[in-house]
């Protein structure tokens, strides 16, 4: 007892600061209070960040992002008030991070022009997989086009100016996904791996089967088809501009060609309100309705929908999905057999999409080694006459 009680008496005030708290380990449930002040700030910053550099408005709750500005916020709380260093003196440049980058990668590339200016922009994106099989993806930009014109040579000499200013370039290792227009085949044929775009290939279709009447010189034998789509586009696009949409339980969806199935969405929104629309159209647009005929917008919805999770799948960003092309593929093709039940529009529509499928989304070579490698499609079941064609690939 004595020597505690000396012990006791030797520890000084300062070692006893120094004891572990509990916050250490466990959090406190505490709430803590932002000024408002402080809270607008950071909420117009944001706002700010997402319209300058082209950014989706989800990118502000990402993991990524909270995790870069909890590291920006703590290294703050490093200097005082006073001090003197700028936020450019704490955050690395693009070449700096591509240093962290495994150096094969795949670039998305796509370019679009803004129908109401008329100007273009090019978006360019990276995807990688770190050594633990993880998917990473980054917007590097929506860059504004400013080359004189959309020529395959002027593309590769812009998307690689713009690779560059991230330390980046494309060689064999590197893959391309791009769209699928000529311009861009010619652009990323040499020096990279391009790869098409398999949800353009198949949104394309779709569309043509409702907007197009020649292809390549012929006729879209789908008129039954598009009359119902025009019939619907033109009812849904009254009830948009007249604001009257607010009376319907469910807000009308106009066709976009930019949009992905747009048809679909546009056709099945219709279809969930179709009982309440003749109570906010003009009289001018009755005949419009009446000729939408319900049931076979319901047959077509229940088509298309196959379609549209096709889509999703495909345009999924946290996994890889280049070996899912060809049994989806195959899925389409087999959705498109025509029944003795389907009325005479569908099997048009379903003829029309079949023959597109094959003739136009053709596979590479890599969507075969891709499904070979998969555990679970390795045996191709979904298109077994597709698996010696693998077989020779990998030999």
């Amino acid at each position: 007892i004595p020597n505690h009680a000396s012990d006791t008496d030797n520890t000084s005030a300062k070692d006893l600061v120094k004891q572990t708290q509990v916050t250490e380990y466990y959090s406190s449930k505490k709430s803590h209070s932002v000024p408002k002040i402080i809270r607008e700030k950071v909420k117009i910053a944001c706002t700010e960040f997402t319209a300058l550099d082209s950014r989706a408005f989800e990118t502000v709750a990402g993991d990524g992002f909270l995790k870069m500005i909890q590291s920006i916020f703590d290294a703050g709380r490093y200097f005082s008030p006073t001090s003197n260093v700028s936020v450019k003196d704490i955050i690395p440049s693009p070449i700096t991070i591509n240093r962290h980058i495994d150096q094969t990668y795949c670039i998305r590339c796509g370019f679009w022009t803004e129908r109401y200016s008329g100007l273009s922009y090019c978006g360019l994106a990276l995807r990688f997989v770190t050594k633990d099989f993880t998917l990473h993806n980054f917007i590097l930009g929506c860059i504004f086009y400013d080359a004189d014109s959309q020529s395959a040579n002027n593309i590769r000499m812009f998307v690689d100016a713009q690779l560059l200013s991230f330390g980046l370039t494309l060689n064999n290792k590197i893959f391309a996904v791009t769209d699928n227009e000529n311009k861009m085949r010619a652009a990323f044929k040499e020096k990279c791996t391009r790869i098409g775009r398999s949800i353009r290939y198949l949104n394309k279709q779709l569309e043509h089967s409702c907007t197009s009447e020649e292809i390549e010189r012929t006729f879209v034998r789908c008129s039954k088809i598009q009359n119902l789509f025009d019939n619907v586009k033109k009812v849904g696009t009254h009830v948009r501009r007249r604001h009257r949409q607010v009376k319907l339980k469910q807000k009308l969806q106009l066709y976009l060609d930019t949009s992905f199935n747009g048809t679909f969405y546009m056709m099945n929104v219709f279809l969930n309100v179709y009982d309440d629309i003749g109570s906010v159209l003009n009289s001018g647009y009755i005949d419009y309705l009446t000729s939408v005929d319900k049931d076979l917008l319901k047959e077509v919805c229940r088509f298309l929908i196959v379609f549209d999770n096709a889509i999703d799948q495909l345009s999924a960003e946290e996994r890889p999905t280049m070996h899912q092309a060809l049994p989806i593929r195959q899925l389409l093709i087999d959705h498109c057999e025509v029944k003795f039940e389907d009325s005479s529009e569908l099997k048009e529509l379903k003829l029309f999409l079949c023959e597109r499928i094959k003739s136009v989304w053709i596979l590479q070579d890599q969507h075969y080694i891709f499904t070979f490698l998969h555990p679970r499609l390795k045996r191709f079941d979904a298109a077994p006459y597709e698996k010696d064609i693998a077989f020779d690939l990998v030999k």
